[in-house]
């Protein structure tokens, strides 16, 4: 098993400076922003207005537990379409109050500004604790829901979670790196304080820990699908085509 064990191994590896990748971090932050955050946030407040619309204005997404709003959804899901969409989003705390809070805060002002990658926000005038999840833990789930929408289903994951399924790796789990020459996950190796490496095939890339350790993650993540497999991943385009997500490591 190889392992790099430093940011700046890691990048000159791939012969690109620190100052590139201060830009491509921007770039991170404000597609997530933009094209999650947002919409993720539209989306909750439609779900809202549409369950008031039709009588069932005590079931309001960010002010009841998620499992009313599943037992609701079992129900009468079919007449709110959307929110079979937002559940896996909403899954990641059940402390929904808090995690609709955040949303609205870090969607707020287009490039995440409110970030705290070691904790989050205030929550009814107390600091935030470690029994709400991190910033970087919101950000990782919300990606990895995003794309496990956007990727094709699979027979093997009826839960419609593919990407994250094949492509995310949760701590404490760790990979398995004997002879696998199709690895590629983002790996969170702890969550207090968040952590993240990437595995390429056999091969762990160690990322420098601290503020911006998950965007530079999410970045290897993206450059290497750019670089080493025509910008596709499980036969969707990651470009222009596609999820429109690789202009972020543009040189």
């Amino acid at each position: 098993m190889l392992l790099w064990f430093c940011f700046l191994q890691v990048w000159s590896k791939l012969d690109i400076d620190y100052y590139q990748v201060e830009q491509w971090v921007e770039n991170l932050r404000k597609w997530i922003c933009l094209t999650i955050f947002n919409r993720l946030n539209c989306e909750i407040v439609e779900a809202n207005k549409t369950l008031v619309s039709i009588g069932s204005e005590e079931v309001q997404i960010g002010e009841v537990s998620l499992s009313t709003i599943k037992q609701w959804a079992a129900v009468k899901g079919q007449l709110v379409p959307k929110l079979a969409t937002l559940l896996p989003f909403l899954e990641l705390s059940s402390n929904q109050e808090y995690l609709v809070q955040r949303l609205k805060e870090l969607g707020s002002g287009g490039c995440m500004s409110a970030f705290k990658w070691n904790g989050g926000g205030d929550f009814k005038g107390k600091p935030w604790e470690e029994n709400l999840p991190t910033d970087s833990a919101i950000v990782m789930h919300l990606l990895c829901c995003y794309m496990d929408l956007r990727l094709p289903s699979h027979p093997k994951y009826p839960d419609g979670k593919t990407f994250t399924s094949q492509h995310f790796l949760r701590a404490p789990a760790e990979p398995n790196l004997k002879d696998r020459k199709d690895h590629l996950l983002l790996y969170e190796v702890r969550i207090h304080p968040p952590h993240y490496n990437i595995v390429i095939d056999d091969t762990v890339w160690i990322v420098k820990s601290g503020r911006n350790n998950l965007f530079h993650a999410i970045l290897l993540f993206l450059h290497h699908l750019k670089t080493k497999e025509n910008g596709m991943l499980r036969r969707v385009s990651l470009g222009l085509s596609g999820i429109n997500i690789l202009w972020v490591v543009d040189t």
